[in-house]
């Protein structure tokens, strides 16, 4: 933060506020100075439109220190994760969520692709998915038939690892949860994001991330293995194709 590499995420600021007994009309004026340095690195906040879900996600935090991190690890059981959705996937899938408004469609392609795009320069990204999301069709087959395949390529690119929990694994933990673990290396405390129908709940109790941690370790050893999984991927696109 010091050195500018980073902007001053809420938490962080909140963290030291409290920290220092900073009095209110002070603790208020550095709000105000640090929304202004991240809306300065990030100039695709002001397309957000305001009052809105999707406002509130890009308020949270979490893209910050998304950015921020180390490491990136995501278990979905419901969708493709947004960092590896293409555009006809996202919009989709957004137009069934947001289906009259086309600022917050235009306004949430924009970011996730910005994110995209960060992601792609760094690295160190690995997902695990259940088979479920494979299996359901968003927008149509030729839209699953180039999601897959762009999944596929990115893997073989190295930008991202993916694993894929097989129908013939049952029950697992995953199915109860939609999860983002953050490890933020010398950026501060790890972070877990549960994604659910009121929104994102941050964790970073130490104690809470160990058991993700050991969650995650769970999924993983469920999961097909990267060749496997490439190869269940590939077999969904011959699908899609006929």
């Amino acid at each position: 933060m010091e050195s500018g590499a980073r902007a001053v995420s809420e938490r962080d600021l909140s963290s030291l506020i409290v920290y220092f007994g900073i009095q209110p009309e002070e603790a208020d004026r550095l709000a105000e100075t640090a929304r202004g340095a991240r809306r300065r690195r990030e100039a695709w906040v002001d397309v957000v439109p305001p009052s809105t879900e999707f406002q509130r996600f890009v308020s949270s935090g979490f893209v910050d220190l998304e950015r921020d991190a180390a490491y990136v690890r995501e278990f979905n059981s419901g969708v493709v994760p947004g960092l590896l959705q293409t555009s006809e996937y996202m919009k989709a899938m957004m137009l069934q969520a947001e289906p009259d408004d086309r600022d917050v469609l235009d306004a949430a392609i924009s970011v996730r692709v910005g994110r995209q795009e960060r992601l792609s320069r760094r690295g160190r990204y690995s997902v695990i998915i259940d088979e479920a999301v494979l299996a359901r069709v968003v927008g149509s087959p030729a839209v699953m038939d180039e999601q897959l395949q762009s999944i596929i390529d990115r893997c073989r690119a190295g930008v991202v690892e993916v694993r894929v929990i097989p129908f013939s694994a049952g029950f697992h933990p995953g199915l109860n949860s939609v999860f983002v673990a953050l490890d933020m290396g010398r950026s501060g405390p790890d972070v877990v994001f549960i994604e659910g129908l009121v929104g994102f709940q941050q964790v970073d109790n130490a104690e809470t991330v160990v058991r993700f941690e050991n969650v995650w370790q769970d999924l993983l050893s469920r999961s097909a293995s990267r060749a496997e999984s490439h190869a269940l991927l590939s077999t969904y696109c011959e699908t899609y194709r006929a």
